[in-house]
């Protein structure tokens, strides 16, 4: 920590768990399931998130050093799944940050006030482009995130956040259950999945993305006191509050957006009929729109530098050619930096095959999960394994107090959570047409399985002169 010694308190270890997860543009995505998303958000939360943020608690505090997931399963698998893992953490990246940078176009439409060029693909590939392409050449110049500080996250997540439900809740207190929106009609039977659409599953996939970077906060459990009582506290804590007020944010958004009209991509929809509804002038959409945008961009800024360091430790550990290893005067590994925006820009052309908005926007965040599903995998199996690889390792948080049962019980509850997400994810969306369901698995399948057997036979192939001296 750049303050000495200075522990974090609970309070602070609970708002930066929150922090890695706070994000408005999900809720679209949550809330068109209808009241199944509180069945969803509760398996996403218990099933997913808890088990993976507490072995990483486990493992961060026991091998503290830079690197995270990588190093956890490199003591536990080898050098090979280690570089696999560090891969795919960089690699998925390019179907997330395609996904985040999509509604860069659907905001300015809103900002500008021409909401329709947000159903428009190739406006929407066009602003991905500019603005990904944009951020990459200035974080080569400047450091941007130095620059946009913590006012970013502020702008454009906490404060729409927070005014998305509390239009939220105005909304519902003044009309009740709409009886056109996805909460209209309630009966028991729809807070569980209706399994004879299968089609309605793979948002599920959509729904635990959510959660996705989980382990990130565990690399802070070193720096509170009595790690294993309070960090167990902060996560569940965080989690839970994370829950209700996306809750509270999906279940008004799914009562105001009319029944099969959600844009996934678009936050500001439900902005727009809230505020109509309410008799709040049309400028605070255009404001809110604007604020999510900057915060947006923050965010892109942050990816564009964030995995490319962990990239070019691995480069220059001799994984990677010489060409990956090269930094320019700033020390910025400029060529992993400029082929990540490269490969971003080749996915994001699924914009222009795919017209609808939405469609290719949830397909995006499947891959997304997917991949990073593997990593929790491997994740969970290097849990276990060390617990009988390293057994003598201080581990200051430890799941357990003896015996590695509870251990067993936590990584088995994720095995199995991450192996139905993967399963859930290759049934096709009811988005996607029934014509196009083999196009959509044979995408799922080979986007996967390529980026996996990139890393393996990057390794195998790797020389010894590719270690830097």
């Amino acid at each position: 920590m750049s303050q000495g010694n200075k522990k974090l308190s609970l309070v602070g270890l609970i708002g930066i768990t929150m922090a890695f997860f706070g994000t408005v543009r999900s809720v679209p995505t949550l809330a068109s399931t209808g009241w199944t998303q509180i069945f969803y958000m509760l398996i996403a939360a218990c099933a997913f998130a808890l088990p993976i943020a507490l072995m990483s608690a486990e493992l961060s505090t026991a091998w503290p050093e830079e690197g995270g997931p990588q190093v956890w399963v490199k003591n536990a698998l080898g050098e090979k799944w280690g570089f696999v893992t560090s891969w795919l953490l960089w690699v998925q990246m390019f179907f997330g940050m395609v996904m985040v940078a999509s509604t860069v176009g659907v905001l300015l439409g809103y900002v500008i006030n021409k909401p329709e060029l947000g159903q428009n693909s190739y406006f929407i590939l066009a602003m991905i482009l500019i603005s990904y392409w944009t951020i990459t050449l200035l974080n080569l110049k400047f450091d941007m995130v130095k620059i946009a500080g913590d006012w970013g996250a502020v702008i454009g997540v906490y404060i729409p956040f927070l005014a998305l439900v509390t239009l939220g809740v105005m909304y519902t207190i003044k009309n009740g259950i709409n009886p056109a929106g996805y909460l209209a009609d309630f009966s028991v039977d729809k807070l569980l999945p209706d399994l004879s659409d299968l089609g309605s599953l793979p948002t599920l996939t959509g729904i635990i993305f959510i959660f996705a970077g989980v382990e990130i906060s565990s690399v802070h459990a070193n720096n509170i006191d009595n790690p294993k009582k309070n960090y167990p506290i902060a996560v569940i804590v965080s989690v839970l509050v994370l829950v209700f007020f996306n809750l509270v944010a999906g279940l008004t958004v799914a009562n105001s957006v009319p029944a099969g009209e959600m844009n996934l991509a678009n936050i500001t929809q439900p902005f727009v009929i809230m505020t109509e509804d309410l008799g709040i002038p049309a400028i605070f959409n255009n404001i809110i729109s604007l604020m999510i945008l900057i915060g947006v961009l923050v965010q892109l800024s942050a990816w564009v530098l964030g995995p490319s360091k962990s990239m070019i430790k691995v480069a220059d550990e001799g994984n990677l050619p010489p060409f990956f290893q090269k930094r320019n005067k700033q020390g910025i590994p400029i060529n992993i930096v400029l082929v990540q925006a490269t490969v971003i820009s080749i996915v994001s052309l699924l914009y222009a095959v795919i017209p609808d908005v939405s469609s290719a926007f949830l397909i995006i965040t499947i891959t997304t999960t997917i991949l990073y599903c593997i990593v929790y995998l491997l994740i969970a199996i290097s849990a276990i394994k060390l617990r009988y690889k390293m057994p003598e390792i201080v581990r200051p948080f430890r799941l357990g107090a003896k015996g590695n049962g509870l251990m067993w019980f936590v990584a088995g509850i994720s095995i199995l959570s991450v192996i139905l997400t993967i399963a859930v994810s290759l049934i096709p969306p009811a988005s996607v047409a029934a014509n196009q369901h083999t196009a959509y698995i044979i995408y799922q399948v080979v986007a996967t399985v390529v980026m996996v057997a990139i890393a393996l036979i990057i390794f195998k192939n790797k020389k010894e002169s590719w270690k830097k001296k």
